[in-house]
C-alpha cells in the first residue's frame, strides 16, 4: 500500500465516528475471556499485591486482565489455563526464527555448559558477534554491546552530544526510543509532548524536541530555530514501528539535513533490524546514518541484549576503561557476556541461513492484503499494511490522531479503549497480538496459519456494528 493512501486511510478514520462491537458481541467476548483465563485472573490480583499495577511488561496489559503464560513454542503460547494462542505478539518482536528454535537453544546451552553465561572479562563471542552485526550493517564500523535498547539509545545520544560538542536531541512524534528520561517525551502518538514524563524535571527536557512525522521542512525550521543539534534519532518505519508510516523519502531527506548541519543521525533499528531487512531500515531505505541503535531483535529474545554502532571516530568516545579524555561514560557488569553474544552471532547466522526475513515478510504481507480484504467485505473503514515481517492493522487508530484538531484531542482514551476490546477480541479467537492492531510474523507462520488467521478476523468483523 502506497504511503498516500496509508496518510488518507487513517485520516479518514480518525475523522469518522469509531466503529464499535455490538454490545452483546462484546458482552459475550468479556463473559468467556473471564471463563476462559481464571487462572491468570488469580494470577493477576495476586501479583498486583507485590507488582506495580500486577504486571511488569508493557505488551501485557491485556484488557479485561492480563493473561498468564505458562510455555511458548514454534509460533504458540500456551496461558495457565492451558489455552492455546497463536503468537503473533513475539515477545515483541525479536523471535523472527519461531520460539525455542532448536538449533540456536542448542548453541546457547552449550555456552552455558562449556563457557560459562557471564565473565566479567572479554570473551571471543563479543568481537564474533559485533562482526556477524557489521556484516549486515557495514555503517556500523564499531560496536558496543549493552543490556537493552533503553540503554542503547541513551548511550547514542550521549556519544553525539560528546562528538558534536551540541546539547540539542531532536526525534519525530510519536516515535519510541526506550523510557530513559531524556526520551520520554511526545510519544506514541505525536504531539503530546510531556503527557507521559511524570516523575522527569522539565530541565531535563531542555534540550529535547520534536517535529511531526513526516515534515522535513519542520526539522529544517527546528535546525535554524536549535542551531546546535547534536542528533536526530528516527525509527526507521515511522513511529510505533510504523503505526504511524513513514514516507518513503523522509530517512534518506533527514541523512542529508544532518549532514547539512553537522549534526549525526541516529537511526534506532530495534524493531527494523533483520525483521524488516538483514540490513535494517537504513538497507531498506536506503540511507546511511551515523550511529544504529539495536536492542532485543538481535539476541531473538535471550535476555540483556542490546548494541550501538556507529562510525569508527564517533564510536571510539566510549571505548571502555578509565580515561581522562573526552568520553561518553558507559558501562555494565553483565553486558556483551558470552550467553547474550553466542545468542546474538548464532541468532543473526540462522535468520540468513533460513531466509527467515523473507519468509516472515511473505506471512505478512499475505496477512496485511487477507485483512483488507475482510475489511473491504464488510464496508469497514479499517486497514492494514506490514513492513517486512510487521503487520500493522488500524481500527480506532489512536496513533493518528490529530492534536491540533480540536474534536480529536480527546479522542485517546476512547480509541485506546477500542484497542483493549480488540485485543480481548483476539484473544477470544486464541490469537494473542500486540496491543491489538500489530501482528509480529515469523518463519513457522504459514500460509494455512495466515489463512485461519484472516478468517478469525472475518469472525471479528461480524461483531461490529
Amino acid at each position: 500500500m502506497k504511503y498516500e493512501d496509508q496518510i488518507a486511510k487513517i485520516k479518514n478514520i480518525v475523522s469518522s465516528p469509531m466503529r464499535k462491537f455490538k454490545p452483546e458481541e462484546l458482552k459475550g467476548i468479556i463473559e468467556r475471556y473471564h471463563k476462559n483465563h481464571p487462572k491468570s485472573k488469580d494470577a493477576y490480583y495476586r501479583a498486583r499485591k507485590i507488582i506495580p499495577g500486577g504486571v511488569e511488561h508493557n505488551l501485557a496489559f491485556n484488557f479485561p486482565f492480563p493473561l498468564e503464560s505458562k510455555k511458548v513454542y514454534g509460533c504458540w503460547m500456551e496461558t495457565i489455563d492451558d489455552v492455546k494462542l497463536l503468537d503473533y505478539l513475539m515477545c515483541g518482536g525479536p523471535i523472527i526464527l519461531g520460539h525455542q528454535y532448536k538449533p540456536l537453544i542448542d548453541k546457547v546451552t552449550d555456552v552455558i555448559k562449556e563457557i560459562g553465561p557471564c565473565h566479567g572479562i572479554t570473551n571471543e563471542y563479543e568481537y564474533l558477534a559485533a562482526e556477524q552485526l557489521q556484516k549486515h550493517f557495514p555503517s556500523c564500523e564499531i560496536v558496543r554491546w549493552l543490556q537493552s535498547g533503553t540503554e542503547a539509545d541513551m548511550l547514542a545520544i550521549r556519544i553525539a552530544r560528546t562528538f558534536t560538542n551540541r546539547k540539542w536531541i531532536i526525534k519525530i512524534g510519536g516515535s519510541y526510543h526506550g523510557w530513559s528520561d531524556q526520551l520520554v517525551y511526545d510519544m506514541h502518538v505525536p504531539g503530546t509532548k510531556m503527557l507521559e514524563s511524570h516523575g522527569i524535571p522539565k530541565p531535563v527536557l531542555k534540550f529535547t524536541e520534536s517535529v511531526p512525522p513526516n515534515d522535513i521542512e519542520a526539522l529544517r525550521e527546528m535546525f535554524k530555530e536549535k542551531r546546535k543539534v547534536a542528533a536526530v534519532i528516527v525509527e526507521p518505519m515511522g513511529g510505533e514501528s510504523g503505526a504511524n508510516p513513514v514516507r518513503p523519502e523522509f530517512n534518506k531527506e533527514v541523512e542529508e539535513l544532518c549532514h547539512e548541519n553537522g549534526t549525526l543521525m541516529i537511526s534506532d533499528e530495534v524493531v527494523c533490524a533483520f525483521r524488516l531487512h538483514m540490513g535494517g531500515g537504513q538497507a531498506y531505505f536506503g540511507y546511511k546514518p551515523d550511529i544504529s541503535v539495536f536492542g532485543k531483535i538481535v539476541g531473538h529474545g535471550f535476555p540483556s541484549a542490546a548494541a550501538v554502532g556507529g562510525r569508527a571516530d564517533v564510536m571510539s568516545l566510549c571505548a571502555a576503561g578509565v580515561s581522562g579524555g573526552k568520553r561518553a561514560y558507559t558501562g555494565g557488569t553483565i553486558a556483551a557476556n558470552p550467553l547474550t553474544c553466542a545468542a546474538a552471532y548464532h541468532a543473526i547466522k540462522f535468520v540468513e541461513e533460513t531466509n527467515a526475513t523473507q519468509k516472515a515478510g511473505h506471512a505478512a504481507n499475505r496477512l496485511a492484503i487477507g485483512l483488507n480484504e475482510v475489511f473491504e467485505k464488510y464496508e469497514l473503514p479499517w486497514f492494514s499494511y506490514n513492513y517486512g515481517g510487521t503487520v500493522h492493522f488500524h481500527t480506532s487508530c489512536v496513533f493518528g490522531l490529530d492534536l491540533n484538531d480540536n474534536t480529536q484531542v480527546g479522542q485517546i482514551p476512547l480509541r485506546k479503549d477500542f484497542m483493549g476490546e480488540m485485543g480481548a477480541a483476539l484473544v477470544d479467537q486464541e490469537i494473542i497480538s500486540v496491543a491489538g492492531s500489530r501482528f509480529y510474523t515469523c518463519i513457522l507462520h504459514t500460509d494455512e496459519i495466515v489463512d485461519e488467521t484472516i478468517q478469525k478476523i472475518d469472525n471479528i468483523c461480524q461483531k461490529i456494528e
